[in-house]
Formats: C-alpha cells, structure tokens, sequence
C-alpha cells in the first residue's frame, strides 16, 4: 500500500500540522508514503481546497481519492458559499474524512462513504503538569504580574481579522461575539489573554469600548503574521494560565483549541460548531448569545465558589478528549478507511 499526500500551506498553520500528523502516522503503520503519483493507491488528501487547484490537477484522474473537510462544509447552509468549489471536488471524491460527527452527518448526504476521525493531538506536547506555577510562566513570556493577579484569564489565541482586510472580522471566527460577552463583566474580575497574529480587530474593539485585555505580541497596523506568530510548541503555557477559553465561532473545521484546551484541563465555552458537540460537555456549549453571556458572567463573578464544578467539568471533558484524540485508535480509523478503500476498488 502506497499514501500520496495531498495539500499544505506552508506557513505552519492547523493544514500543516494535519499533514505531518498523517505522514507519522504513516510511519507508526508501517505504511509507505510516496511522492508518485503514478504508483500511489491512495491520494489522501489533508486540505480539500487545496484538491481543486492547479497543482493537484493530476490527481483527478486517480482511483481512490480521499479528501478532508478540514473547514467546515455545509453546502445546504445559504451562508455557505464554496457550494460550488465543494461539489466540483465531491466528484472526484472516493471518500471523505470528518473530523467531528457533525460534519460527518452533512456529509453523508452528499457520498456514500465518509468516514469520522478527529484530528490528531501531540500528547507529549499537551500534556498535565502536577504542579503548574503560573507565576513562572507569566515571568517566562514578560508578562506584567500585576495586570493578571486576582483576575479571571479569558483566553482567545485564534486569529480573528481578515488577511485582506486587518479592520473587519474574519466571519467564521465570530469576534464580535466575544466582545458582547465581555462589555458588560465587571472589568475588575477579569482580564482578555490574546495572542497569535491577525488579531486587530479584537484589538481596537477592546481599546473602543475599555475592555481589559492583554496581547502577547506586537501590535501592528499592517499585516503581522511574520511576527506574531507563536511556536506551537508555547501554546500549552498559554493555556495553563487561562482560567476560561472562549470559542465563538459560527463555522469550523475544527477548532483544535477545543482539543488543546479540554487535554490541559483548561476551562472552555464554545459555539455549537465543528468538534464542539463531540468534547464539550452540553452544558459548555451555547446556541443563542444571551445563554452564552450569562454563563460567562456567572463564571467570572462566582470563581472561587464554583471551583468544584471547574474541576468537575475539565476532569470530564479531558477523559473525552483522551478517548476520541487517542493516537493508537486514531492509527487504527485511518488503516481501516485505506483497507475499506483498497477493498472497494
């Protein structure tokens, strides 16, 4: 059996990691990965738009394509507007890879063979300390002490302004959203923990209407993706000193902050989207914007006396994030998709 590994962006982001993740996995398998296209089995595909470019143009001609919904698809959704992008690639799907069960029900409508498979999670990376000083880890990236003691950390490290545009939102990350959860928090409880590249936006929002907040990065006027972003491997610090992350995006793929945030047992709310309704338990999970700003205020104004059911929920939420990101039956799904594939043609 021979793997021919299609799509990547270069620059390090969720495509790249997706890729590498494969190309591991792969070698766990004992299963060969090639670089030609003539003699491969299967074009496993890790970026389905990437499948529709010039680039990728030979391989429509092969057998058994796989193609992953790395964002999400919902060609029924009036918002949705690669419909046609989606069944131009649908055509030359032999199969499709969900990462969450969500996305496994939209897609089934439209293939007879889609197949559920969360994204991979370095656990050597993002795993427990014992003893986590947050102390240590503020000093360690210079960050003021002072701005974050007595305060609740509402964490947010995914990029939220357009590329082509720094001044307006990037729609599916929903930013606006966190600013209506936060406006009206009592701004001596809490503090907005920011990072990554792209996040203007959010930025200027916050200094408009004196929302507390504190970027770990640069702040530029023009494009700082060169700049501000963080290695990967400093993305579990961030976590282990947020008290509260928020997700409040409308579209995903992912976002895999669900899966960092619930493998450090880190506190986490979220929209209903993408791996959401997978890891999250139903009560940290909000379809309607007046829920979602009350939990948050509740979460904020009563800490110290909600401690128990903190924990309760992290400890929950992190078994499920174990079971489901478990790379020995992650390895297992991905042979058994081949095998399936092999079989069929």
């Amino acid at each position: 059996m021979k793997i021919f590994i299609n799509g990547k962006d270069g620059k390090g982001w969720a495509v790249d990691t997706t890729r590498n993740d494969i190309e591991k996995a792969l070698l766990r398998l004992n299963i060969k990965q090639t670089g030609n296209i003539i003699s491969a089995d299967i074009i496993h595909n890790v970026w389905w738009n990437y499948f529709l470019t010039k680039t990728s143009f030979p391989l429509r001609f092969k057998k058994n394509i796989i193609l992953f919904a790395s964002n999400f698809i919902d060609p029924e959704n009036e918002n949705f507007f690669l419909k046609n992008e989606f069944s131009k690639a649908n055509k030359y799907a032999t199969a499709w890879i969900a990462p969450s069960t969500k996305q496994k029900k939209i897609l089934e409508k439209h293939s007879e063979n889609v197949f559920h498979m969360p994204y991979y999670l370095n656990f050597d990376l993002f795993k427990i300390k014992k003893n986590t000083n947050k102390a240590e880890i503020l000093k360690k990236y210079k960050i003021p002490k002072n701005l974050f003691d007595d305060k609740v950390i509402i964490g947010s490290f995914q990029r939220d302004s357009l590329g082509t545009d720094l001044n307006k939102p990037k729609w599916q990350k929903n930013p606006d959203l966190i600013i209506e959860l936060l406006k009206d928090l009592p701004k001596d409880k809490f503090i907005l923990f920011l990072s990554g590249p792209r996040r203007h936006y959010i930025i200027n929002r916050c200094k408009k209407i004196n929302i507390p907040f504190y970027y770990l990065g640069k702040e530029t006027y023009s494009d700082d993706i060169n700049i501000n972003a963080l290695s990967y491997d400093k993305m579990p610090d961030l976590y282990r000193i947020t008290d509260l992350y928020l997700i409040t995006s409308k579209s995903e793929g992912g976002p895999k902050a669900i899966q960092e945030a619930t493998s450090l047992k880190t506190n986490i709310f979220s929209t209903d989207a993408g791996l959401a309704s997978d890891f999250l338990l139903e009560k940290n999970i909000f379809r309607d914007t007046e829920s979602y700003k009350k939990a948050v205020f509740n979460f904020v104004v009563n800490f110290d006396k909600n401690k128990n059911t903190r924990i309760k929920d992290t400890e929950k939420q992190y078994e499920i994030c174990t079971n489901l990101s478990n790379p020995d039956i992650l390895d297992k799904k991905l042979e058994k998709i081949y095998e399936h594939l092999l079989k069929q043609n």
